[in-house]
Order: C-alpha cells, then structure tokens, then sequence
C-alpha cells in the first residue's frame, strides 16, 4: 500500500482566469481630446445652466451669465448700431465666432456682413466681422481686456471696442460706462482711436457713421 508523499511546499493555488478592467467611462465634452468641433460646442453652449463656453488656444473659458444691466447695455448698443447700419451689415449679440476655424468665442456683440447669414451661416467666420464688442464684467476683466483682444487682431477684426462699467484702474474722472474704440494697423495691432465716457458723445465714422453717447447705454 503506497504511503502519501510529505513535502513542506503549499499546495499550488488555481489561478484565476485574468479578467481585464473596464475602461473608466468618461463624461467628457470632447469626442478629440483638446478639440471641439462645432456640433459640440453647439451642445455645450445649449445646456440650461446659463454658462457661456468658449475655447481659446485649446483651453476652456467658462462664463457665467450675463448680469441685467450688461446684458440690457449690449441690447442698447445693438439697437442704436442697427439704426445706423447700413443694408448689408447687422449687429448681433451673443452669437459664436470660430477662430482659426474652430470653436471658437462668444461676443458680446459684432456688426457681421448680412449675407452669409441669408444664405443659412450658424456661425461668424472673422472674414464677415467688421467690429467685435465686449463688455467688461467682473468675472471676465482679463479675457475681455487681453486675452480676446489679441485673439481679434490675430483674427484680423478690423475694428474692437471694449466697454467698462465698473470703476476701473486709470478711469480717472470719466463718468461710466467707457468705451475704448480701436482700429487693427498695418501691422495687425489694435490702436486707440476713441475714449469717451458717459456725458460725452463721439461721432465715429467707421466701420460706418454712428453718434454715440455711453450714458444712452446705461439707462434701464
């Protein structure tokens, strides 16, 4: 009768058959990584939150909602624009415009060429822009003031304004809201052409003839 072998080794354990972790599900915005196409920032530009969404350079700007008085001023500015402008322009507020030919920013206004729209555009192409204009708030001081800025020059946006409304470093005496009005140089910078603050009124020629008075802006 065989007796049973001894040895001091443990016994050798099954492996388990290797299963393979599932991939972590992903909520992200992009299909491609760093880029939007313009579908999907439609999309993300559609949620109920209230939130403006941009992408400068590849990085994700996120804007809350425009405050009443803000949004109330870019309405004026457009009405006041549209009586002004001729048959073939159109000032719009809040509309997208692509940058490099991606997605792109949001305005706060732009007088665009008429046509493209006509023909059933979505979008602004900066080639259709002739003024861009942002309003400045508290929680978009350095976009506004530099970083679309050079974005619009860069784009080649022939003319920039940008509005204060808030009390500002270097504001001086100058009654609220400001404008800053800039043209784009040979060279591609923006330069000042116009500084008027509220109680004073300008009458700019271009890209067309328009009187403007900022205090007419802030009334509610």
């Amino acid at each position: 009768m065989a007796m049973p072998v001894q040895t001091s080794e443990a016994p050798v354990k099954a492996k388990k058959p290797h299963r393979k972790k599932a991939a972590p599900t992903s909520d992200s915005i992009w299909g491609t990584p760093g880029e939007l196409t313009v579908d999907e920032w439609f999309e993300l530009n559609s949620r109920d939150d209230g939130s403006r969404y941009e992408l400068v350079d590849g990085s994700l700007i996120v804007s809350p909602a425009p405050s009443f008085r803000h949004q109330r001023l870019g309405d004026r500015l457009q009405n006041l624009l549209e009586s002004f402008s001729p048959e073939e322009m159109v000032p719009v507020t809040a509309t997208g415009l692509l940058l490099d030919r991606k997605p792109g920013v949001i305005p706060d206004l732009m007088v665009v060429d008429k046509a493209p729209f006509e023909e059933g555009a979505d979008i602004a192409q900066p080639e259709w822009v002739h003024l861009v204009v942002e309003i400045v708030s508290k929680s978009t001081t350095a976009t506004d003031r530099r970083i679309k800025h050079a974005k619009y020059a860069e784009a080649g946006i022939p003319h920039f304004w940008r509005i204060e409304m808030r009390p500002f470093r270097g504001q001086g005496n100058d009654e609220l809201p400001v404008i800053f009005t800039y043209v784009l140089d040979e060279n591609g910078e923006y330069q000042l052409t116009h500084r008027v603050s509220a109680g004073a009124t300008a009458d700019f020629t271009e890209p067309f003839k328009v009187m403007l008075d900022p205090a007419a802006l802030a009334e509610i």
